[in-house]
Order: structure tokens, then sequence, then C-alpha cells
């Protein structure tokens, strides 16, 4: 059996930033492009997989979460969501609970952390964790009987498959951002270490702490500009490991549910059938629903 962990922003924000605003909520007026895309992109994942476990995880935490008291900086160049864009967000969560999908968001913790959490219990169950996102972070989180899976865009790929691609192990994620940093949530790397020196690196040394033991004989790597790593490294050897912490997915958060609650139930027709009129979709996903609405009133087994 399979769970499917999903970095629901990931999808909520391809849609909002790619589909136009072709539909709009009646009561409030506001725009409903980003609801339209993440609803085409449940329905179509659940008629997919008909899934026995499947979990949503939301981002709530952009300036509260417990990374901002690590770095002030920390995701500084992002703004918070406006009263549209709120009311889609919002949306999108009731729109997993009227699919029968559990769903959860922190003020703590990012979606990130949830998954990684998440992914931890249902591992204890013997159950095959699929994490959904295109986001790099999440991959640290793969291990041999895991898959990562960008949906629409690849089949799920197994941690053998994503380090041939990547270049260094999953496991190395986590200090290849610490050397490279991460733009999109504003944490600083290495000044004069790009990409390609950070995989060389670390095609040698398993990990910073390892590079930073070994100094001395980064001068003899065959990477351009060897000679003049050691300075930089040690020179940024604090922030290094500021990106480090900022960049590692908790896998501990305890308020995550157990494997029992993300097992799918079934989508609620005639709540799914509101919630469309509520977003001006009108019937757009009823004939793709239709094989769903069987399973919503079929008899659920539960552990």
């Amino acid at each position: 059996m399979q769970a499917f962990l999903i970095d629901s922003s990931i999808y909520i924000f391809r849609s909002y930033f790619s589909l136009p605003e072709n539909w709009h909520a009646p009561d409030s007026g506001f725009p409903t492009h980003a609801v339209y895309g993440f609803t085409r992109f449940m329905i179509d994942l659940l008629r997919q997989r008909q899934p026995d476990f499947i979990f949503c995880a939301f981002d709530e935490s952009l300036h509260s979460g417990f990374r901002h008291q690590l770095c002030a900086d920390y995701k500084s160049n992002r703004e918070l969501p406006d009263d549209a864009l709120a009311f889609q967000l919002n949306a999108c969560r009731q729109l997993c609970r009227v699919l029968g999908v559990a769903e959860m968001a922190s003020n703590t913790y990012e979606a990130d952390d949830l998954i990684g959490s998440m992914a931890g219990v249902v591992r204890e169950a013997d159950i095959q964790p699929v994490i959904v996102s295109r986001d790099k972070d999440l991959m640290q989180l793969i291990g041999e009987q895991d898959l990562y899976w960008d949906f629409g865009k690849t089949h799920p790929v197994s941690q053998t498959q994503l380090e041939q691609k990547l270049e260094i192990g999953c496991s190395q994620m986590v200090d290849y951002l610490a050397l490279v940093g991460d733009k999109s949530d504003n944490i600083a790397g290495v000044p004069g270490v790009g990409e390609k020196t950070a995989k060389q690196l670390l095609s040698h040394f398993p990990s910073i702490d390892a590079i930073l033991e070994h100094l001395d004989q980064l001068q003899d790597l065959p990477i351009r500009g060897a000679n003049k790593l050691a300075d930089k490294l040690l020179g940024s050897s604090d922030q290094m490991m500021l990106a480090r912490e900022l960049a590692t997915i908790m896998t501990n958060v305890e308020t995550v549910p157990t494997t029992k609650n993300i097992r799918w139930q079934g989508i609620h027709v005639q709540a799914l059938e509101l919630f469309t009129e509520e977003m001006g979709f009108g019937s757009v996903f009823s004939t793709r629903v239709a094989d769903l609405k069987h399973r919503s009133m079929a008899p659920m087994f539960r552990v």
C-alpha cells in the first residue's frame, strides 16, 4: 500500500501563476483560478490512483515558524497573501475536506515538516510514502523504499533514479543547500560556490562537516578554483551551519495525524457540488467525479 503525501502549495501556486482568472466566487467576487487548478489536480490524482491513504500539507507559517526565530531573514523575500489569495488558499483546504482527504497546516511548522513527519508515521505502518511535489527540499526525505512524484510531469521515481538525476545523495540535499543557498527561501550560501562545485565537493565528502574537517585536502581536489575553496568555506562556516539548519526538514512533529486518520474517506458528493457552485465552477467537474461517487458511497475498511 502507498500513502500520497502532497505538498499542496506547489500545485496551488502552479495554477495561480499559470491559469487565467476565468473563474470567480459569486458571493465575494474573488478569483478562484488557483482553486480550479488545485481541484482539477486533486480529482485527477484520486481518479488515477484511487489511494488508500492520502494527506495534504499546507503552509501557514510564512512569518511565524520556528525557522524565523533562527534567522530573521528567512523567507523575508515573501509577502503575506492578500485577501484574494488568502481566500483561495482557505478554499483549497476546504476542498480537501469535501473530497474526504486529510489536510493540515501549522503556525509553527512548514508543510515540508508535516510531510517529513507523516512519512515517518506511514513507514512505521509498513506503508510506502509517495511524496508528491516538485520542491527539491523534500528530496532529502527520500529513502530506499520511498517514491518522489511531481504529478503531471513525471512518473514516481525511486531514490536511485532521483540520485542519478541530482548527482548527489538524497540525504546530502541539506548539505548541498548549505553550500549553494536557496534563493526561494532567502537562505544565503557560500559566496563563490555554485551548483557544480557543491556537487563535486559532495562527491568527495559525505557532508559539510566532513568538508570542514578536511580543508587541508581541498586544494588537491580536481575542482576548478580548489586552491581558494578552503578560505571560502572557512570564512562562511557559520553561515553554512545556519543554512543547513534552516534547510533541514523536521521529521518528528507530534501533531501529525495517525495512519488511520489519513485513510481516504471518499468524496462527499453533495458538499462537492455546493463547493463548485460557491467557487463559480458550475458543473465542469461533474463527469470527472462520476467514478469517484461510487467510492464515496462504498463501505470503507478501517485500520
